[in-house]
């Protein structure tokens, strides 16, 4: 079992379309940028990556901000 973290994944740089997904077991793989995924149907790829650092206390996770795009 890993360390918790949040995964959040935002679609052609729009932030409205962010969707989280909160690994409390750790033990989901983030996407490395390059990579292509399937997500909502299609194939994205992963254009960046940023690792943030939640404020919440006491259940500060690190967030991974995974940038996508459809434009393969």
């Amino acid at each position: 079992m890993g360390r918790a973290k949040q995964i959040v994944f935002r679609y052609n740089g729009d932030p409205t379309t962010e969707e989280s997904d909160l690994d409390m077991d750790g033990d989901k793989p983030v996407p490395e940028q390059g990579s292509l995924i399937d997500r909502r149907g299609e194939r994205w790829k992963v254009v960046q990556v940023n690792v943030e650092r939640s404020a919440e206390e006491p259940f500060a996770v690190p967030i991974y901000r995974v940038f996508l795009t459809n434009e393969l």
